[in-house]
């Protein structure tokens, strides 16, 4: 038989309140005004020096009532980010304004934080003749942080999915119940027992069932029963810090964006790291969120460590483009975070300068020209610069800092960590070119893989679309890793004559003109890559045995249209061959649109 929903709270509550956990058990808070009190009590016994002593009176405290009155769960947000990590509120005392911290950030765990769990909450009880008693709820689980409730969660037994706990959350958003001082709430739970879930609190025309995230371990491994679940994220200061570190605000969109596990993994493991002095780099597959979690690791790195003087988020030029820019600034807005998206250098220089620790979001072009062009050895400045504790966060590390250019900058950053994001890291299968004793692989470049999320990772937890795999190599090979079983013409146009002449239907062939489909051909370097394109136009000028199946043509008769891109260095080993093979496949491109055809001639 299964357990009863109050018997998995009372399970719940007792697993909250075990041991380290750090909640306290508050079963005579059921009403508002019993929340009201205990918040009123909370706050004037963190602030007894800045209240002198006195206590509040009523009409003092309903002007922090009001403030505290949000008008959707985003407000709230943007109120918790604090001044200085201190949230406030201000009450004006005939000609004195105070100020009073109802939470210090900075108190995760310890200080003035106070922890308490709350259940079966009478939410906006009337007493009200004709209230209709269906629309009296009563919450389930309520955790509050300094009396403020935080994260609310809602519990059905086994016999019912995570869903409908879902779905009752969304109805009492949408009845008003999470007004007053439940408008603070930032973070749901919803479970079964045996599946549990979290996400960001939204409106009720906001709440998707899409944005809900499961938890996993760091291995990957998921956990979904209600315990465990509770004993890895509820738990203090695990509980606290995904209010206080891992919510981020999405000022485009207006709405609370509360990380998934693995982000959470890779700036734990990267705190972690910085505290004993090493680097490493992060594994996450493309899609996954790699920018905002490189994002609120900078940021997160230079609140933990307090030897850090700068924590800069480095990118490539070519990723600074309006698109990035925009949703960085989206995610950054409501932190003290510098974004540099000029080509100032000047102004780089000033920000380095300056002794205000602080985020810096910079290119590696600038730090380039910094370092080498705009600073005179012997000088103050340089030396000012030059012996910063500096955290760099690589975004797509993979390939926006060079081993040669890493090297340059960790000889003039001496105290330097470096900590990289990529999807595709460089392992001995597929090094960067040799160049003396350079590095050649991720692991070389930035040190020990610190977490890693795969597209296999991802793909399980919905976490990007899943595709489907069709296995049409060949079979029974004594080693498939063997290049050059794949890197070679007979094997070549094998590819190609799955792609043209037997993917009818894949490329949308049966709907017509104009009604078709694009593909794209991926391969382990860029000098196959340019085999595949000199094939292909072998191909189409018909200087090979394979030929384009006539009712392909029907359809298409300049199929196929094709182009290649890739990016081209400056000072690797084969730039210069890449720059030139690449200017020639631009000039095929620009003569076919002349044409208005696909022939190269």
């Amino acid at each position: 038989m299964p357990e009863l929903e109050k018997i998995i709270e009372k399970k719940l509550i007792e697993q909250l309140i075990y041991g380290e956990s750090q909640w306290t058990y508050r079963e005579d808070l059921k009403t508002e005004d019993d929340l009201w009190k205990n918040f009123k009590y909370i706050l004037e016994q963190n602030n007894k020096d800045r209240l002198n002593g006195e206590a509040l009176s009523d009409a003092e405290f309903e002007q922090v009532k009001n403030q505290l009155q949000f008008s959707s769960f985003y407000k709230a947000g943007e109120w918790l980010v604090g001044e200085n990590g201190k949230v406030m509120v201000h009450v004006q005392r005939d000609t004195e304004r105070l100020h009073l911290v109802v939470m210090n950030h900075e108190h995760i765990a310890g200080g003035s934080s106070v922890y308490e769990v709350i259940n079966q909450y009478s939410a906006l009880k009337s007493d009200d003749e004709e209230s209709i008693a269906e629309r009296d709820r009563r919450f389930d689980v309520t955790l509050m942080i300094n009396g403020l409730p935080m994260i609310h969660i809602e519990l059905k037994n086994r016999q019912h999915s995570y869903m409908d706990a879902f779905w009752q959350i969304k109805k009492y958003i949408s009845e008003g119940k999470f007004t007053g001082i439940f408008s603070a709430v930032q973070m749901f739970v919803v479970s079964n027992g045996v599946d549990t879930k979290y996400f960001a609190a939204a409106s009720d025309t906001e709440l998707n069932p899409k944005f809900m995230s499961g938890w996993v371990d760091t291995e990957n491994n998921p956990v979904s029963d209600y315990i465990d679940f509770a004993r890895s994220v509820l738990r203090i200061p695990q509980a606290h810090e995904m209010i206080a570190r891992y919510t981020v605000l999405d000022e485009d969109a207006k709405r609370l964006i509360l990380l998934r596990p693995y982000q959470i993994h890779a700036i734990e493991s990267i705190r972690e790291a910085s505290r004993t002095g090493k680097s490493g780099y992060v594994w996450h597959t493309t899609g996954s969120g790699k920018t905002l979690t490189s994002y609120k690791a900078t940021r997160n790195l230079l609140m933990d460590i307090p030897a850090i003087d700068k924590a800069i988020f480095l990118i490539d030029r070519k990723d600074l483009d309006a698109q990035t820019t925009m949703a960085f600034q989206a995610y950054a807005n409501n932190d003290l975070v510098d974004v540099d998206e000029t080509d100032n250098v000047n102004d780089l220089k000033k920000k380095l300068k300056s002794s205000d620790r602080q985020v810096i979001v910079t290119t590696i072009q600038k730090m380039q020209i910094l370092i080498s062009k705009r600073l005179q050895e012997g000088t103050t400045e340089y030396s000012k610069i030059k012996n910063l504790k500096i955290a760099f966060v690589v975004d797509e590390c993979h390939r926006a800092v060079t081993p040669k250019t890493k090297r340059e900058l960790e000889k003039f950053f001496g105290r330097s960590l470096w900590y990289g994001f990529t999807g595709t890291p460089r392992f001995a299968e597929n090094p960067y070119p040799q160049m003396g004793d350079l590095a050649r692989t991720t692991e070389e470049l930035y040190g020990k893989r610190l977490h890693k999320y795969t597209i296999q990772n991802a793909i399980h937890d919905n976490a990007v679309l899943g595709f489907q795999v069709e296995h049409n190599g060949a079979k029974n090979l004594e080693d498939e890793t063997n290049a050059s079983v794949y890197d070679n013409e007979t094997h070549m146009l094998k590819v190609l004559d799955i792609i043209l002449n037997k993917s009818f239907y894949k490329l949308g062939f049966q709907n017509g003109k104009g009604k078709t489909y694009e593909g794209l051909l991926t391969t382990s370097s860029i000098q196959l890559a340019q085999k595949y394109y000199e094939l292909l136009c072998k191909v189409k000028s018909g200087e090979t045995s394979l030929v384009i199946d006539e009712k392909i043509k029907q359809v298409l008769p300049d199929f196929p249209k094709f182009a290649i891109t890739y990016s081209v260095t400056e000072n690797e080993e084969g730039s210069h061959v890449n720059q030139e093979k690449m200017q020639k496949s631009l000039n095929d491109y620009k003569h076919r649109c002349t044409r208005g055809t696909n022939e190269i001639k």
